[in-house]
């Protein structure tokens, strides 16, 4: 069985859908197909912020931001190692991104940023609603065909140049042919115990979460017919997952990336001593490695009645209430018995405690490790842990996303071993390599995932069908723009 269309968009997520947009307004017959039973992939998973600078959510706050100040935050915080090229790509074309997804349905509000680089810039969506608005443009485009529980398996070349893809629908066998290319926008591979071992085997014990589908599908085709990659060795896991079956510290077949963060509302953070171990102000990423060390590598942040009223129902990271009806979060009267209910020896959290609120009555800075506000950057003032009831929140590392993958040139053409375009093959996503670097701004990954997904989109909903006259493509010998 053959299907026939102009672009083959493979995966469903943010990228995945902003790719058969943008081919679909090139005029482009598309086919976005998803493995699994429904749409979204980590995307929908994800705490919904996007890195936009410049824009009239900002001016209206009297927040002084732009392209420039956005370009060296990137760079700084990849360590300069991303690629230069890619960077300015989100750069350049961010703020059209921003306008076209709201033109598009998705709705967009500033918070306070808790993130290193001072200006607030993340622009929140709540969770899973940019996918539901785009899902909604897509099912209405007569150009787009959507088909769930239909995964890519191979692709399809020929002379070199990819023309479509081999697939499985309900577990028959199909060639899906793609006149002007296909956009691998498949996730990364954070799903894969494999994959995690070979690319990444100090983190093979962090929980493995993220999209269900991610499983480095992608990655293996495009490896297949010669694709270079990038980033591989910058791997990181994620602090502040909840470890949901606890006291057992394994992962449960249906564990899901349920993300907390209080400490960044003034929680502290234990281990199974009860004792603190790190600045609980740092970035979660770099927190992460401190949790590693930890003892069973589980930590609890602990926190009180001030923190809990923070909780926000529309913020994945900050809906302390839902987490607490799940179960996910453990509360006492009493410092006693809730270090009882976490297993920790008698009597270390209230003394860890008392010492905390001790140094901040003395002079508001801890004297263990110095911290100085909930978080880095933050101008809010820190307060003891006194307001019963009393929380503890169980987590542990995860892996919700990898980050790496694919070389790409600035139109997501991917590019071969030896930095060659292969012609008829575009990536857009967590599945791009380069972008990155050795870490990312918040933000800019479901950033990235819309801006790539328009270029890719655009690029090949643009190619010339086979047998019409071909236009110069400016990419062609350029290679990677490193």
């Amino acid at each position: 069985m053959t299907w026939s269309t102009d672009v083959l968009v493979c995966g469903s997520g943010l990228a995945g859908h902003c790719a058969a947009l943008a081919a679909a307004e090139c005029g482009a017959e598309v086919v976005l197909i998803e493995k699994t039973a429904s749409a979204g992939g980590s995307s929908a998973l994800a705490g919904g912020g996007f890195a936009f600078a410049g824009t009239d959510l900002q001016a209206a706050r009297g927040i002084v931001d732009g392209p420039e100040a956005l370009r060296r935050d990137m760079s700084e915080v990849g360590g300069g190692k991303a690629d230069p090229a890619l960077i300015e790509t989100y750069v350049a074309r961010q703020l059209e991104t921003y306008e076209w997804l709201r033109s598009n349905g998705v709705v967009f509000s500033l918070g306070i940023s808790s993130t290193p680089g001072a200006v607030p810039r993340v622009h929140s969506t709540a969770q899973g609603a940019a996918i539901k608005a785009l899902h909604m443009r897509v099912e209405a485009e007569n150009r787009i065909q959507y088909v769930d529980r239909t995964a890519a398996g191979r692709l399809i070349t020929v002379d070199g140049a990819v023309v479509g893809a081999l697939v499985n629908v309900d577990g028959a066998p199909k060639e899906i042919h793609a006149r002007k290319g296909v956009i691998l926008a498949t996730g990364g591979f954070s799903r894969s115990a494999r994959l995690i071992e070979t690319y990444a085997p100090g983190l093979s014990a962090a929980f493995k979460l993220g999209g269900t589908g991610n499983t480095g599908d992608g990655l293996l085709m495009a490896g297949r017919v010669g694709a270079g990659q990038a980033d591989m060795g910058y791997i990181t896991a994620t602090f502040g997952v909840a470890a949901s079956r606890f006291p057992d510290t394994e992962q449960g077949p249906d564990e899901d990336s349920v993300l907390l963060f209080p400490i960044y509302r003034g929680a502290i953070m234990v281990n199974r001593d009860g004792v603190r171990f790190a600045d609980e102000s740092a970035n979660y990423k770099s927190l992460s490695a401190s949790c590693a060390r930890q003892p069973n590598g589980i930590a609890f942040q602990l926190f009180d009645s001030k923190v809990i009223a923070q909780s926000v129902s529309t913020s994945s990271i900050n809906n302390y209430e839902g987490a607490l009806k799940r179960g996910l979060i453990l509360t006492a009267l009493d410092l006693d018995q809730l270090g009882k209910m976490i297993g920790v020896p008698e009597g270390a959290l209230r003394q860890t405690v008392l010492r905390y609120n001790r140094d901040l009555l003395d002079g508001g800075v801890d004297r263990d490790f110095g911290r100085r506000a909930p978080a880095y950057g933050s101008a809010s003032p820190l307060s003891g842990i006194d307001s019963a009831p009393f929380y503890a929140f169980p987590c542990a590392n995860a892996i919700t996303a990898t980050y790496c993958g694919l070389t790409v040139n600035s139109r997501m053409q991917v590019l071969d071993v030896f930095g060659e375009i292969i012609p008829g093959l575009f990536a857009a996503g967590e599945i791009l390599g380069g972008f990155h670097g050795r870490s990312y701004l918040s933000g800019s990954a479901l950033g990235k995932a819309a801006i790539s997904g328009r270029v890719a989109g655009a690029a090949a909903g643009d190619r010339p069908r086979p047998g019409m006259p071909s236009r110069p493509d400016p990419d062609r010998h350029l290679g990677s723009a490193r």
